[in-house]
């Protein structure tokens, strides 16, 4: 592996461990009769599900350091390909747009629908090395997770706060950085409106509540994607304010932080042995690949997945080769005595090769493509191989094994044809 992580235990009173899709629903029912209760009112949850237990929860643009380049991430698009977002409205529709094509952005993908956020949280991430307390290592495929949050009511990309922060977004704050210059842009971007920056030059704390609050925004549903996943998005704002005595200067910078606190205490974790399971029932509910992405990439995988259990070992290609022994060596070959000599001498060709446990199986599987002419037609042969490496395949689960074993049968059976043939020939017959 790449990469090692620290094991710890989960700790079970945080959690619910999910181990069916039934199980799941029955524990969302509960969460959301229980804050009706508390609350007396409907309270909609937002859902968002990882893969592993062990990644933050933050956005794209807060990894790596790309923050310190957003600015240029949100403006570069444009200058190269105008004609692809002419018809958006607003800053927020443009890093709508940027996150489904998966470029780094400070929105946060969740769904109002948990059983998608369930796809999401059985992905498979792969196997990692966990470092036990001990100092020893395990390997296994992480707990997924699944977050969720009542503490949002959801806004419209037209709201003033959804249009300020994104704009903030595009603004490259190592320049434009001071409270003035900053509502000075605003105002010249037309987003707010002269009084409203006078105003806030003297009543700051209005505009800074704005810009680091979080949002939950209700996108337009501009793609078939996000429709499908019922997505919202946690829109980041975090920007830093640093209050100078003169407040026109007060500095206004960006920065990054762990949205965990967004999130309820309690989530729901999946392990990684009940991923699949879980994804076979989600299968049964419509949810899957080829339902939650209508890209044709993810229907053509979609596609692959659920045909995987269908599959049937292939033989590897074989140059034809016409003056083979057993084409030279035809002419008179009596074929119902050739076969009988196979199964008398079957058994001591063959147990110091695949094992006394085998000879009968394997036997058989030779048995069942005696046609016309089998031993020289390689047609034949090569199903006789596919079929042999199927039986090991599935005996042993080890595809290079079962292809070692169906090459050494195969070479031995050439061996008897040729043997009689031989024997046949210097016998005059």
């Amino acid at each position: 592996m790449a990469y090692k992580v620290a094991y710890k235990e989960i700790d079970e009173s945080n959690i619910i461990l999910i181990n069916s899709v039934s199980s799941f629903i029955e524990m969302i029912k509960q969460v959301k009769e229980t804050k009706e209760v508390q609350d007396g009112t409907s309270t909609e949850l937002y859902f968002r599900g990882q893969e592993t237990e062990f990644w933050d929860i933050e956005p794209s643009i807060f990894r790596d350091d790309m923050l310190s380049i957003e600015h240029k991430l949100m403006q570069i698009p444009l200058q190269k390909s105008p004609t692809e977002f002419r018809e958006l409205n607003s800053m927020f529709d443009l890093m709508t747009k940027y996150q489904h094509y998966g470029m780094c952005t400070r929105l946060l993908d969740l769904t109002t629908n948990p059983l998608v956020a369930l796809y999401f949280a059985c992905k498979k991430h792969g196997v990692v090395k966990y470092v036990t307390k001990e100092g020893g290592e395990v390997e296994k495929e992480p707990y997924g997770v699944i977050y969720y949050t009542d503490q949002y009511y959801s806004s419209q990309s037209t709201d003033l706060e959804i249009q300020i922060v994104s704009a903030l977004a595009s603004y490259d704050l190592e320049k434009e950085n001071t409270l003035s210059a900053v509502l000075e842009r605003l105002y010249y971007d037309r987003i707010i409106d002269k009084r409203t920056k006078d105003n806030w030059l003297v009543n700051y704390r209005d505009f800074v509540k704005i810009i680091q609050n979080n949002y939950m925004v209700m996108p337009t549903y501009t793609n078939e994607r996000l429709r499908k996943q019922s997505g919202v998005f946690l829109l980041t704002s975090l920007f830093s304010f640093n209050k100078e005595n003169e407040l026109k200067n007060s500095v206004i910078s960006k920065a990054k932080g762990k949205l965990k606190e967004e999130f309820n205490d309690t989530c729901f974790y999946i392990s990684g042995e009940d991923k699949e399971t879980i994804l076979k029932e989600l299968d049964l509910y419509n949810i899957n690949e080829a339902t939650l992405f209508p890209e044709l990439e993810h229907q053509l995988s979609y596609i692959k997945y659920a045909n995987r259990n269908q599959v049937n070992p292939v033989a590897d290609f074989t140059k034809y080769e016409e003056e083979s022994a057993s084409n030279k060596q035809d002419i008179g070959v009596k074929q119902p005595e050739l076969e009988q000599y196979i199964l008398d001498n079957f058994d001591n060709q063959f147990k110091g090769i695949i094992g006394e446990e085998d000879v009968k199986e394997v036997l058989n599987i030779i048995k069942e493509h005696f046609t016309v002419d089998w031993y020289k037609r390689n047609p034949i042969l090569s199903k006789m191989n596919m079929s042999i490496t199927g039986y090991y395949l599935k005996k042993c689960q080890s595809r290079d094994i079962a292809k070692k074993k169906a090459e050494q049968v195969m070479t031995l059976l050439k061996q008897m044809v040729e043997k009689f043939i031989t024997s046949m020939n210097e016998r005059g017959e």
